[in-house]
């Protein structure tokens, strides 16, 4: 039981790892940087690495989702946090439906489809 856990850690801590190598990419954007929205979407690694426990409104994770909407506000803003999921699901395409899910988990809309064809530059 005990090594099982430990397992589950080491894997979220990969995924952490991976995600914030992820954020140190070369992103340029006047505004926001891709590393704030992987930060975000860190506080949902256990969820995008095991697809459990789903987030709920209130939880870190869905605290997380709000401060993305937050950020993708205005028309510049969402083409650009699209691109950096687009990033994301690029990076850890066996999980990309569990980042795509995640907004409506916690009953955010983005105002764009996270989907691996999803073309940003048609979002306004």
């Amino acid at each position: 039981m005990e090594l099982c856990r430990m397992g589950r850690y080491k894997k979220a801590s990969i995924i952490i790892g991976l995600l914030m190598l992820l954020s140190s990419a070369p992103f340029v954007c006047a505004f926001i940087e891709c590393s704030t929205i992987t930060q975000f979407f860190s506080a949902c690694s256990i969820f995008i690495t095991y697809g459990s426990p789903d987030p709920i409104p209130g939880s870190p994770c869905c605290d997380a989702m709000s401060g993305v909407k937050n950020i993708a506000n205005s028309g510049d803003n969402r083409q650009y946090v699209c691109r950096c999921l687009m990033g994301l699901i690029d990076a850890f395409s066996p999980n990309a439906t569990a980042i795509a899910t995640l907004p409506g988990l916690c009953g955010i809309s983005l105002g764009f489809i996270i989907a691996p064809n999803t073309d940003c530059s048609l979002v306004t």
